[in-house]
Parts: structure tokens; C-alpha cells; sequence
């Protein structure tokens, strides 16, 4: 084939081609469009996508502390109510014990002159020694209405009560006093043992006078008895702790008190 008959069939091949080319162009341009809207589109979606992992995580972990947030109140209302249901019953016994404590006041109240009169009664009985010793306490106990009044109910309570405590405590115990004793139309000091509230011993420091007593209203009735001075200032002396210890005989009147 000649240079020109080449030359020719490329020429007629391009003027062919090119109507079918011109026809094509709008069709590839929209086509490129089109995959342009589709990468965006599908960038859009990954990014999205990553996204709503985040989010999601996020949401998990707020969940999360949310439902421990909510144990702890549920464990809290628990036990408020139980604290709740235990201040009911605290308040309900101690309402309980403050009717009680009323009740009680109530029938104090009513009997506390009585209690003062008794004890004062008791007092009477005691050996003097013993009346010195609470005679603070039995001047307080109100002798008339306005003193009554002035004094509260539980000070006199707490009176009557330190009294007969020293009483107690005097009847519990053996005791030696030295004090003056009026014998034969003359004061004479002595020993005196008591053997708690029931009987008492006395001798002189001589030992020649001796005896023993026994209660009596307002003064215990005195018994001499000279025979019985040794034995006397033995129990004395080991009572002191100031001789050996030894059983020591000495009588014991058990009397109806007048």
C-alpha cells in the first residue's frame, strides 16, 4: 500500500470517529460525576461510621456509671431505712421509758414525805456517832411546805438515799469510836465498839468500866457490866490492830427495838 492510500484510510477512520466520540462525552462526564458523588458519599459514611464507634463506646461507659451511680443510691435508700427503722424503735423505747420514768416520778412523788419521815425515824435510832455523821444530810430534808417546794424531787431522792447508804455502810462494818460516856454521875471517855447497828461494846481505858448497849430511840440503852472490861479492850486492841487476833466471848442481846 502506498504512502497515500495509507494516509487516506486514517483520514476516513478520524472523520468516522469523531461524531461516535462527540456523542460519548456527556455520558463520561456524568459517569465521572456520579463516581465522585459515590467516594464522597462513601468517605461520608466511613466517617460516620467511625463515629457512632465512638459515640457508642461513649454511651456504654456513661450507661455503665449511670447503673453504679443507681446501685449505690438503691444501697443507700437500704440502709437509710434501715437506720430510719432503727431510730423508730430507739424513739419508741425511749418514749416507752419516759412514761415508765413518769409513772415512776408519779408514785415518788406521792410518797417521798413518807420516805423523808421514815428515814428521819430511822436516824433517831442510830448510835450518835452515826447521826454526826449524816446530820448535813437530815438537814436537808424539808421540815415544811416552802421547803418542800424550793427542793427539787430527785435532790430530795438522792438525800434520802445518801442516808441510808451511811446506814448501810455503818451496819456492814465493825467500828470503834472513842467518845464520852456518862458513867456513874461522871464523863468518862471510852472506847466503844459497834458490831454494826445491833450491838455495842464500851470500856474505859483503865478497864475497869465496861458494858454494852443496845438501839434505842434517841439514845441506845446502856448495860454495865465490868466483867466483861478485858475482853472488851482485847476486841478493841484487834480491831485497832493493835494486839493478836483471838476469839474474844462477849454476850449479844437480840432485842425488839422500842
Amino acid at each position: 500500500m502506498t504512502k497515500n492510500k495509507v494516509v487516506m484510510l486514517i483520514a476516513a477512520g478520524i472523520a468516522l470517529a469523531g461524531p461516535a466520540a462527540l456523542s460519548a462525552a456527556p455520558e463520561l462526564a456524568e459517569t465521572r460525576s456520579t463516581l465522585k458523588e459515590w467516594v464522597e458519599l462513601k468517605k461520608i459514611v466511613s466517617e460516620e461510621k467511625n463515629k457512632w464507634v465512638v459515640e457508642k463506646q461513649s454511651l456504654n461507659e456513661s450507661i455503665n456509671l449511670l447503673k453504679d451511680e443507681m446501685k449505690k443510691i438503691e444501697e443507700a435508700i437500704v440502709e437509710y431505712e434501715a437506720e430510719a427503722s432503727d431510730a423508730d424503735k430507739v424513739r419508741e423505747d425511749l418514749t416507752k421509758e419516759e412514761a415508765e420514768l413518769k409513772a415512776a416520778s408519779a408514785i415518788v412523788k406521792n410518797s417521798i414525805v413518807d420516805l423523808e419521815a421514815e428515814t428521819l425515824d430511822i436516824v433517831s435510832y442510830l448510835p450518835t456517832t452515826l447521826q454526826d455523821r449524816v446530820s448535813i444530810l437530815t438537814q436537808r430534808i424539808p421540815k415544811s411546805k416552802r421547803e418542800m417546794e424550793a427542793s427539787t424531787l430527785s435532790a430530795r431522792v438522792m438525800n434520802v438515799i445518801a442516808i441510808l447508804s451511811e446506814v448501810e455502810k455503818f451496819n456492814s462494818q465493825l467500828t470503834v469510836v472513842n467518845e464520852i460516856r456518862e458513867i456513874k454521875g461522871e464523863r468518862v471517855r471510852v472506847d466503844t465498839l459497834y458490831i454494826g447497828l445491833a450491838v455495842a461494846y464500851y470500856v474505859d481505858g483503865t478497864r475497869s468500866e465496861a458494858g454494852y448497849m443496845i438501839p434505842a430511840k434517841d439514845d441506845w440503852k446502856r448495860f454495865e457490866d465490868n466483867t466483861l472490861a478485858e475482853d472488851i479492850a482485847d476486841a478493841v486492841a484487834m480491831q485497832k490492830r493493835e494486839a493478836t487476833v483471838r476469839f474474844v466471848d462477849l454476850p449479844i442481846s437480840i432485842t425488839e427495838v422500842e
